[in-house]
This record gives C-alpha cells, sequence and structure tokens, in this order.
C-alpha cells in the first residue's frame, strides 16, 4: 500500500478506536481489555502502552507531513485531501481521547496524550488560520452531509 495512503488509513484507525480497546500496533487491530489481552500483548506480541504511543504520535506527525506537502498545491483534488485529512486529525482525537479513557490509571501516559492532543489542537488552529480555505470547505462538506429536513416545517435545518 503506498505509504500516503497508509498514513490515512492509520489516522482513521486510531479515530475509531473505542473506550476500553488496547491497540496490537504489530498487526493493526484492537483488542478488548480482559485477561486474554493481557497474556496477548504481555507475552505473544510483546505490544505496550510506549508502541502504542509512539504509533500514535508517529502516524499524527506524518500526517501533519502529509498537509504540508498537499497544502502548497493548487489543484482542487489536492485541497480535497486536505480537508479529508483534516477531518481525520480531528476524529483521531476522538479516538487518542478513548485510549486516555483506557488507560486513565497510568498518569504518565494520560500525560504524553494530553500533550499531542495539544499538539493536534495548535497545529490545526495555525493550519485553519493559514488556510482559511480548508476551514471553508470543511464546512461547505459538512453542510452537504448534514441538510435534514424538519418534520414539522419542511424546510431544510
Amino acid at each position: 500500500m503506498d505509504s500516503n495512503k497508509e498514513i490515512v488509513s492509520r489516522l482513521k484507525f486510531i479515530g475509531r478506536i473505542q473506550k476500553g480497546e488496547k491497540i496490537n500496533t504489530r498487526h493493526m487491530y484492537v483488542q478488548q481489555d480482559g485477561f486474554t489481552t493481557i497474556i496477548s500483548r504481555t507475552f505473544i506480541n510483546q505490544d505496550n502502552r510506549a508502541n502504542c504511543l509512539s504509533f500514535i504520535q508517529d502516524t499524527i506527525s506524518k500526517a501533519f507531513e502529509l498537509l504540508s506537502l498537499y497544502e502548497r498545491s493548487d489543484r482542487e483534488c489536492d485541497t480535497m485531501i486536505c480537508v479529508n485529512i483534516v477531518k481525520d486529525i480531528q476524529n483521531a482525537k476522538t479516538g487518542i481521547n478513548n485510549i486516555k479513557e483506557t488507560y486513565m490509571i497510568d498518569i504518565k501516559f494520560t500525560c504524553d496524550l494530553d500533550t499531542l492532543l495539544e499538539f493536534i489542537d495548535a497545529r490545526l488552529t495555525g493550519l485553519l488560520h493559514k488556510y482559511p480555505s480548508l476551514k471553508k470547505e470543511q464546512t461547505e462538506e459538512k453542510n452537504i452531509f448534514s441538510m435534514k429536513t424538519d418534520p414539522d416545517e419542511n424546510n431544510l435545518i
């Protein structure tokens, strides 16, 4: 798989992680928290929170590198890719918050994730300030997909 597509795929993967799920970074799947997960992660796959954190940080970092690459382009398709990556980064924040919830007893790990979330917010704010068209594109896309009719008035909301 193309490395740019793999980065976006991993970003989407992070965004779909639910509370109580742990990432198997070697085989790219999630496991529910429990005894078998502990055995699998400790003895078989030797997966741990450090691997999880590294995987998430690396994916986010590479996603922002992709944004830098595509934002310089004047092509409309590249602008759309930027909009999608921004949306995926925002969704990844939800997954990261779910991971924080899963590991809430590990203060250092949750602080590392908080720092990453602050980094993401700062980078996104700077990016959307520098390129307001990305925000506009994202808003237009959201409006297109969220158009629903009001059953009482038969008007678009």
